[in-house]
């Protein structure tokens, strides 16, 4: 069988894996109503600024060259583990939105109130299209940290790819979800959004 179609039979396997132990750790875990109230305790805060500085490519660029390789690839490293605390916070928080929005969103069903919907219904998707794509980068960054412990003569990766796939931009769809979250706070007559905007 040809490597190429191996890697990625393989690397089919295990994306079908995770997601599958996701969906498990959702049916346990997932609360079917949460309330604004209840979720902001349990926010995780993310620095967009300092994301963004470690996805700077230029950043990145001024390390590669001031650092001996050795030097470097042990930077990138721990800027790799970094970015990966960050994307799981960052999915931490969209899931906890996610349930909120299906909450409200069931809710105005009873109400009648379609600003409600409609905002809650916007901050679901764009919580959906935000961690399919965390997801994928996520499982890119493992690889990454996989291949520079067993393959250690490979080229080290550039980090700021991991901001954009294709044209989708992690960074600025979180900066959207926070505004879509603040939105749906408001429409619900919450007073609650500004500390719903520092939990996250």
């Amino acid at each position: 069988m040809n490597v190429g179609i191996l890697l990625t039979v393989l690397f089919l396997v295990v994306v079908i894996g995770l997601v599958s132990l996701e969906s498990f750790y959702q049916w346990i875990y997932r609360f079917p109503d949460r309330t604004e109230k209840q979720i902001i305790p349990c926010l995780r805060d993310v620095d967009l600024e300092q994301l963004k500085d470690l996805l700077n490519l230029a950043d990145e660029g001024y390390l590669r060259l001031n650092l001996s390789p050795a030097a470097f690839r042990k930077e990138q490293r721990h800027r790799i583990d970094l970015a990966l605390e960050y994307y799981g916070r960052m999915s931490h928080n969209t899931v906890l939105l996610q349930e909120w929005a299906n909450s409200e969103f069931r809710k105005s069903w009873k109400t009648l109130n379609r600003d409600v919907a409609r905002a809650s219904k916007d901050l679901n998707n764009a919580c959906i299209d935000f961690r399919v794509h965390a997801l994928i980068t996520r499982i890119r960054l493992h690889v990454w940290l996989f291949n520079s412990k067993a393959l250690p003569f490979i080229t080290i990766p550039c980090l700021a790819e991991v901001r954009r796939i294709e044209s989708f931009d992690l960074v600025y769809s979180y900066e959207q979800i926070r505004q879509g979250a603040e939105k749906l706070s408001q429409t619900c007559g919450s007073n609650g959004h500004n500390l719903l905007a520092q939990g996250l």
